[in-house]
């Protein structure tokens, strides 16, 4: 039980600093999402992160202190406490490295998280490991003011910085108002083939005559285990292999080391991952076991056999610094098949959260696997619940041609969101995005992104053009183009940018209010592509865009609009941001994939079903194989568009996540928005969509958006009688006068609750009402009733209700004979028209003959 006080703290930004108590104890490690029958053997592989290191205190950063491997902690030799980088897992039975932790429970949906330390502090404890996340990397400078015993290092595309922090020093830290988030450093969790490629209408992409993608023109991030290079299914694609080497936190400088074309894979996950994103099948024997987008170029980021929090931010500020610095390399979606589960309100500022965002920002699609603690609600991912992020959840490879239970169920091992109404804002993206949207502006200062209505117009200017701006204010011009913007009524800022075919041509645009005074005007000099005019509006107003050519001037223009806005209140006010539900469903049970055999997972196929005979690859099954379908069908959506858009522009994140929910299917009445979203992935559709959103012929607004992109909810039906079903069992069916036969009722399901249950033995047979359950019996029509307690319908969902009752055969020759037991019965008082079924059937008892018992 974590137990939490707040401390009025005097940060400059007035929030409060919530501190858990000396009581608080670790909620847990984090996880590889992959239902794994086996837990592998983590190796010692430590390794660092490109960065700006500090060296402070007494510490020596040589240091590799073994753990002692206790509850996910360790006791280091210098008595700090905390998650250790070199930490073993232990081989354990059939639950798997996905049962490590247990997920939480469900809850009702809560506030925005806006907490500064995480509750897994131990503020009685020694020295632990920390990330702490800054509100711009130059502030981090300060932890130099303090006498760290490891030093720290900034990661400084992220503005985190990796240090080591006693209590004392995390509530400093805390209170600094520079410092939005201090995370404790953790453990996460490591949460395909022709029958997935054919379910998910992959090949149809694939193989269309009119589409034909295959993810050439995409680029795929794998931050996992690692990629083996080698493997012929990924050979010559594997762009960069970067392996973190040395220590994170201290004087030397650590680097991401480039291992490409080689093996930075170990335990095999990242491998298989990487196939379901991009392989091409080559190598396999016995099928074509080719992933998502069999040309698609990657990149993989090895964070070792164990996914420790610190290189998984280290990867992703990798990332985003090299997309920055190099040119050549253009990251379209990052997988990330690793997770951890609390069912607790998405916190903006926790590292991997501020990481995933300045990556969506920067037009990278993240996409996490929900995790794989089961059918219980509210056990997704605290990553997966981001409004900016694409969720997994696992279906099965059941296909059946009718939409019933056997066609691609939901996993029983799939993580689910929170059972809410349909129409729960907790629901709805769009809602939660711009939500998430205004709280990045009110923490940064800034404006931020509302929708726009038909954000992207197109026409033709020049002589013979018949326009008009359809106010009497503006004078018209001859072979001038008009556009009428309708702002949002929250609206300050409108960005316009303007593209013209063929280039160069001298076009003046101007922007007009309603009274036709000109607010903004660009074109004194001949534009180039994408010039952008950016200009204050009055929310709810109306602006006239004018195209007048220069020089009698023709061609086509095209004009994309965004709006902004100012955010109002404080960070506590905007809720929610959390996204309780997946975004969509992928396969994710026995999934066939490259493997390296000699890896730690590589001999685990045939527990998924798997021959055993492929050389090269494996089935494995978990939300970590339904997250890289998702990511690799995101890659074949982004090709499509940028193969269709006139200026070859690539989409927005958030608009490939619409095309996606918007497209997917509604194969299953179990199907619910917390437990698939949008329902499960249909590529073919998603890719046709991106075409025409790219081309022009479609616009977001005409896409299934907010609550509209969930599945259907399951018809109701009205019962009007009650349901019950259960078994009868006993000690035998052929008994001496005045043996005693026991038995048990099982009731194993209800349509209603039951406010009585009885069982019905023959008038003859004594029943032994000081044992077992009986409440009292009463005899009628040649039998008696043994009357038990009342049966929830929820009880009998969670598990089946017993009881045990026992009755005495009669005595005498007279008395032998058959003797017929059952039918039980369940009656309940919901006001049905039928209140009364039975249940279990009937059964024959023989006596046979006098008393044998001495």
């Amino acid at each position: 039980m974590v137990t939490a006080v707040t401390v009025r703290s005097e940060r400059d930004d007035g929030r409060c600093v919530h501190l858990p108590d000396e009581r608080s104890t670790r909620v847990g490690p984090t996880r590889w999402m992959s239902a794994y029958p086996v837990r592998a053997a983590i190796l010692d592989v430590g390794f660092g992160t490109e960065g700006m290191a500090r060296d402070s205190g007494s510490g020596t950063t040589d240091e590799r202190l073994e753990q002692r491997h206790v509850d996910g902690r360790g006791d280091r030799d210098d008595g700090s406490s905390g998650l250790s980088r070199r930490s073993v897992m232990k081989a354990a039975g059939a639950a798997g490295m996905a049962s490590l932790v247990p997920f939480g429970s469900a809850g009702t949906a809560a506030a925005t998280d806006t907490s500064v330390v995480d509750d897994a502090f131990d503020l009685s404890g020694g020295l632990q490991e920390a990330l702490v996340v800054f509100d711009s990397a130059e502030n981090a400078e300060r932890l130099d003011t303090l006498s760290l015993a490891k030093g720290y290092r900034v990661f400084d595309h992220l503005a985190i910085a990796w240090t080591f922090l006693d209590p004392d020093q995390v509530k400093t830290v805390a209170d600094w108002g520079s410092v939005r988030r201090v995370k404790r450093s953790e453990e996460l969790e490591w949460y395909n083939d022709e029958t997935s490629r054919t379910s998910m209408a992959v090949d149809d992409v694939r193989n269309g005559e009119e589409l034909g993608y295959v993810g050439e023109d995409a680029h795929v991030v794998v931050i996992d285990s690692g990629i083996d290079a080698s493997h012929p299914g990924l050979e010559g694609r594997v762009e960069a292999n970067y392996r973190f080497v040395d220590e994170g936190v201290g004087s030397r400088d650590p680097l991401w080391v480039d291992a490409a074309p080689g093996d930075t894979d170990q335990l095999g996950h990242g491998t298989h991952c990487a196939g379901i994103v991009g392989g091409d099948g080559s190598g396999s024997v016995e099928g074509e076991y080719s992933g998502m987008a069999p040309a698609v170029t990657l990149t993989g980021y090895s964070t070792t056999r164990s996914v420790y929090l610190p290189y998984v931010v280290a990867a992703w500020n990798h990332m985003l610094g090299r997309a920055k610095a190099d040119p050549d390399f253009s990251p379209d979606v990052v997988s990330n098949s690793y997770g951890v589960a609390r069912d607790m309100p998405y916190n903006p500022n926790d590292p991997v959260n501020v990481a995933s965002w300045r990556a969506f920002e920067e037009g990278i699609l993240p996409v996490f696997a929900m995790g794989n603690d089961g059918s219980g609600t509210g056990t997704s991912s605290r990553f997966a619940k981001a409004p900016h992020v694409l969720g997994a959840a696992a279906a099965e490879k059941s296909i059946n041609p009718r939409e019933n239970t056997e066609n691609r169920p939901i996993a029983g091992f799939s993580s689910r969101g929170r059972e809410l109404p349909r129409d729960a804002p907790e629901y709805n993206r769009e809602t939660t995005l711009e939500n998430l949207r205004k709280f990045w502006a009110i923490q940064n200062g800034t404006t931020y992104a509302i929708p726009a209505n038909d954000p992207r117009r197109t026409g033709m200017f020049g002589p013979g053009v018949n326009s008009s701006p359809g106010i009497g204010a503006i004078d018209e011009e001859a072979g001038a183009a008009y556009e009428i913007l309708q702002t949002n009524g929250n609206a300050d800022v409108v960005s316009l940018t303007l593209s013209i075919t063929p280039d160069g041509q001298w076009v003046r645009t101007t922007v007009y209010d309603e009274d036709g005074k000109r607010v903004a005007m660009m074109g004194e000099e001949p534009p180039h592509q994408h010039r952008t005019l950016t200009f204050d509006v009055d929310g709810g107003e109306k602006y006239y865009v004018e195209l007048e050519p220069e020089l009698s001037a023709s061609g086509e223009y095209t004009i994309t609009w965004e709006q902004e806005a100012k955010p109002e209140g404080d960070l506590a006010s905007v809720d929610p941001v959390t996204l309780f539900r997946p975004s969509l469903s992928t396969h994710g049970t026995a999934v066939m994939s490259t493997i390296d055999k000699y890896d730690a997972l590589g001999p685990l196929g045939p527990a998924y079903g798997g021959s055993g005979t492929e050389p090269f690859y494996t089935r494995l099954s978990g939300t970590s194989m339904a997250c890289p379908g998702a990511a690799g069908i995101g890659a074949l959506a982004i090709e499509a568009y940028r193969a269709n858009h006139p200026e070859g522009d690539s989409p927005d994140p958030a608009d490939v996540i619409r095309v996606m929910e918007s497209t997917a299917r509604d194969f299953n009445p179990n199907y619910n928005a917390y437990n698939t979203g949008a329902g499960f992935v249909d590529a073919e559709a998603a890719v046709n969509s991106a075409e025409e959103l790219a081309a022009g012929e479609t616009t977001v607004a005409d896409l299934q958006t907010g609550q509209d992109a969930l599945v259907d909810p399951a018809e109701e039906t009205t019962i009007t009688a009650l349901s019950a079903s259960g078994s009868r069992s006993d000690d035998g069916s052929v008994f001496t006068a005045g043996q005693t036969d026991q038995m048990t009722l099982t009731v194993s399901d209800l349509s209603h609750d039951a406010t009585e249950v009885w069982g019905v033995v023959p008038s003859a047979w004594d029943v032994r009402t000081e044992y077992g359950d009986v409440g009292r019996v009463e005899e009628t029509d040649g039998a008696k009733r043994v009357y038990f307690g009342s049966v929830t319908a929820p009880e009998v969902t969670d598990g089946d209700t017993t009881f045990e009752y026992f009755a005495e055969a009669p005595s005498g020759t007279e008395n032998t004979g058959t003797y017929t037991f059952g039918p039980a019965h369940a009656r309940t008082d919901a006001g049905v028209d039928k209140p009364v079924d039975e249940f279990a059937g009937i059964d024959t008892n023989y006596v046979v003959g006098e008393d044998t018992n001495v």
